[in-house]
């Protein structure tokens, strides 16, 4: 802690005469700079784990042994001086560079609003109206956690926020219901991971999309409204078919009428001024801060809400750490950004990609997938967007997409990091909250994930989906196709439809939604006739089915009356 408030008070007493003597630092200067990078590994093993800092300190190593390597990891020689100072103390890169600004700028005050809001107790209004929503289907509350958690990720944006705000009260009824407690753990997992996509407060990543490309804010969670509706459709049509499939018992809960209006005003009050806020242009920090008073002030009305002194100052600590272990993560994340490009190696590695996949879109797609993926695999939404995005962004743009179709491509993809594991935090909590298995859980939730792996492909073949600019036509027949995929998809991974699937039955409907993502690709008009034909038969043969078992059963009860 100590030389953790030397080294701020140094750089913030010096920061003009650092600027200044940017080339020519003093031996104080490196031996700041130096103290500050341990600290910043250290913290960032403390907040997340080993794997982040270890990526780190071979970036910090690097422009020193690079020069020794064969290409295309070869690399000139810099000084040691150099080195230390464009890494630590350098006000434009480093440390310093841009992802920390983004903690500032865009991130730290919603994590204290996330904080806040959970401690205010402004979870009611979500599970009432999930009740509400749950009445309709078998699923209950499961389907209730896929609306919950829509709900409270429009105004928190952080997946693990969201599993304990609403699977506190949702894993246990869905256990109840008769979904074991890795299913239980891995849909509220799943859901809550949405969060992060869902408008107007999104998650980190979306704030750091915000800061690296220079796109409006507004823009970026407009231009995911589309994606994230579509996400909580696989999750909702997943959670639908497996209940239909175990035949699980529907849980009707209660609903308070009267609690739900008078919580209202705690979710819709904040949420329109946060919408009205960004509309008119304020920056995400003024929006932030009035979001926080608003929540508190709106907080105090009712008895029931009303927080303690020690509930209020807990929520905002817990806000304040939450924000600083991000802090310290992109503070990590800029030494392996600066180190990347005062290199060359980040624009070799983005050439490498167009190698790689041979100038093919669908291929480099798919390569930089696998790295988000492999990136996210170890639990960091953030770390992996920012890596990715230095690298893969700029071959993307070569191949022909937009700098926001690039960007909005790998954090849709990083997102997905806190359901994959071996680190996926998002489905360690559920686990914790549901009993489970962790490891059973993680895999569970991939697969009530499993076709939103694939929907940031279809983003990019058919970008009306994030307002991007296409014809009539070929918006039209992408969206379609995509549905189609979706449920497909989800049909073919559960094996249920209307009643249970055959093997067969399921490689049919596998087979329709691969011809769709075809379709997407290659925009052929034949593929995109033949999967609507391949579905519709589809599903013309099971609902021929389940009327013909009726039938017989219908029969065979008449026979045992008589």
């Amino acid at each position: 802690m100590l030389c953790a408030l030397l080294g701020t008070i140094y750089v913030q007493v010096n920061v003009d005469q650092l600027q200044d003597r940017a080339w020519f630092n003093t031996t104080m200067d490196l031996a700041i700079g130096a103290m500050l990078i341990l600290l910043i590994l250290r913290a960032t093993w403390q907040a997340f784990g080993i794997f982040i800092p270890v990526i780190a300190i071979i970036a910090v190593v690097y422009p020193f042994v690079g020069h020794y390597l064969p290409e295309p990891f070869h690399s000139t020689s810099l000084s040691f001086e150099k080195t230390i100072a464009n890494l630590s103390i350098c006000m434009s890169r480093g440390i310093y560079g841009t992802p920390l600004s983004i903690s500032a700028t865009y991130i730290f005050l919603w994590m204290v609003f996330g904080s806040v809001l959970q401690a205010t107790g402004g979870v009611e209004f979500f599970l009432q109206v999930g009740r509400m929503v749950s009445r309709k289907f078998r699923s209950g509350p499961a389907i209730m956690s896929v609306f919950t958690s829509a709900l409270i990720g429009m105004i928190t944006g952080s997946t693990s926020a969201n599993i304990v705000l609403d699977g506190t009260f949702t894993i246990p009824l869905m256990k109840k219901a008769g979904f074991s407690p890795e299913q239980a753990g891995a849909i509220e997992a799943a859901a809550s991971n949405g969060g992060q996509i869902m408008p107007p407060v999104m998650g980190a990543a979306a704030f750091t999309m915000a800061g690296m490309t220079g796109i409006p804010y507004l823009n970026i969670a407009l231009m995911a409204i589309i994606p994230a509706v579509l996400y909580f459709y696989c999750c909702g049509l997943y959670v639908v078919l497996v209940a239909e499939r175990e035949k699980v018992t529907p849980v009707m809960e209660k609903i308070d009428i009267k609690e739900l209006f008078l919580s209202a005003p705690l979710f819709i009050i904040p949420l329109a001024v946060i919408l009205v806020l960004l509309i008119l242009g304020f920056t995400v920090m003024f929006v932030g801060f009035w979001a926080i008073v608003i929540l508190i002030a709106l907080s105090f009305v009712r008895r029931k809400t009303r927080p303690s002194l020690k509930t209020l100052m807990t929520g905002l600590v817990q806000g304040a750490i939450t924000g600083g272990q991000i802090a310290v993560m992109l503070a990590c994340a800029g030494l392996i950004v600066t180190s990347f490009t005062m290199t060359g190696l980040g624009v070799k590695m983005s050439s490498g990609i167009e190698v790689w996949s041979g100038g093919n879109l669908f291929v480099a797609l798919m390569i930089i997938s696998s790295i988000c993926i492999i990136m996210g695999m170890m639990g960091i939404t953030v770390s992996a967007y920012i890596i990715v995005a230095m690298v893969a962004g700029p071959a993307l743009m070569k191949m022909g997409l937009n700098l926001a179709q690039a960007h909005f491509f790998i954090m849709f993809v990083s997102v997905f990091a806190f359901v994959t594991p071996p680190v996926a935090m998002g489905s360690l909590v559920a686990a914790k909250l549901a009993g489970a298995d962790y490891i059973k859980t993680a895999i569970e939730s991939c697969k009530a994930t499993g076709a939103a792996f694939i929907l940031p492909l279809l983003l990019i073949y058919c970008p009306i989906i994030i307002l991007q600019p296409q014809d009539l036509l070929s918006a039209s027949m992408g969206i379609v196709a995509t549905l189609i995929f979706l449920t497909a998809f989800e049909i073919g991974l559960v094996g249920y439809a209307w009643r249970k699937c055959g093997l067969t039955e399921r490689i049919l409907w596998g087979l329709s939604a691969t011809i769709s993502i075809l379709h997407l690709v290659l925009q052929s008009y034949m593929l995109f006739a033949i999967a609507i034909i391949v579905f519709c038969l589809l599903v013309f043969y099971q609902r021929k089915q389940i009327l013909r078992e009726r039938w017989q059963n219908k029969d065979a009860l008449t026979y045992r009356l008589e």
